[in-house]
């Protein structure tokens, strides 16, 4: 009997794994075929049948968007209001979310109700009121009105978020810190804010890779091309009159996929920690 049950796990065990490497083939294999693309001559790509592997392998199309100053301008462009918002949205969040979790007051439960009702407006419905406002008050093309929608749209679930790693907080800590003559505002930038730092990490990448990926917002609030984000630059080498330069093309959408990848390694073990401590109370 307990073989048989052995025998049922392992192959259960063996069902996922198998099902969880599939998924993962599904999931990199256009990731990997783009990488390898960008890696071909221009001849090489149309080659019928395909090619995996690029034979010359070159780094051409790469050289060519990173001398060219428009594309370099995406780039920064995006990062400009990626790392805006990241810093607007905490800013706010942290604060509100610590008043959520902590202080009792009337109408606490419909004011964050409310405020994650927000997040659920579809995005697209409330944009032509934006950009009639942006239009009217002559705030197109710009960093600070472009990271206010940003913020305003990601706030909320930001509030939400970290609410849930200051729960995980034992009161006890805030409550010795007033002890010692803090104020409830230094208990929480010297106690809160420092134990919450993998919380706020995670939400960091979580905005981050939302602005970094975001087409709407950028294609509706910028209309000079110099102050275009990466994702609504990247159409542009789908407009060409000639057809696509699918090396390019690759080439550039590689280079927008990493600035993701290396933030999310280079924070992974915060971001992991985060989710973790969030979903977790004492």
């Amino acid at each position: 009997m307990r073989t048989s049950r052995r025998m049922r796990a392992a192959w259960a065990d063996a069902a996922t794994y198998i099902i969880l490497c599939l998924g993962c083939v599904v999931a990199v294999a256009p990731i990997v075929w783009g990488l390898l693309t960008s890696l071909k001559t221009q001849n090489n790509i149309a080659i019928y049948p395909p090619r995996w592997f690029p034979a010359p392998l070159t780094l051409e199309h790469y050289r060519v968007l990173l001398v060219d100053k428009g594309v370099v301008r995406f780039f920064i462009n995006s990062l400009i209001l990626s790392v805006g918002t990241i810093l607007l949205s905490l800013a706010v969040a942290a604060p509100a979310a610590y008043a959520a979790a902590r202080f009792r007051f009337r109408g606490k439960h419909t004011i964050l109700l409310a405020i994650l009702a927000t997040s659920m407006i579809p995005g697209i419905s409330i944009l032509v009121p934006i950009y009639l406002l942006a239009v009217k008050v002559k705030l197109l093309n710009n960093y600070p009105f472009l990271i206010l929608v940003y913020g305003a749209w990601l706030v909320p679930q930001a509030v939400w978020f970290i609410k849930g790693f200051v729960e995980v907080i034992p009161r006890d800590m805030e409550e010795a810190a007033l002890l010692d003559g803090c104020s409830t505002l230094g208990a929480f930038v010297r106690v809160v804010l420092p134990l919450i730092q993998p919380g706020l990490a995670a939400v960091a990448i979580l905005i981050f890779v939302f602005v970094w990926n975001d087409f709407l917002i950028g294609v509706t609030l910028t209309t000079q091309e110099e102050m275009r984000p990466v994702q609504v630059g990247l159409v542009r080498f789908l407009q060409d009159t000639l057809g696509v330069w699918w090396g390019q093309f690759m080439a550039f959408t590689m280079l927008a996929v990493a600035p993701i990848l290396l933030a999310f390694f280079v924070l992974q073990k915060r971001f992991i920690a985060g989710l973790s401590s969030g979903g977790i109370k004492g």
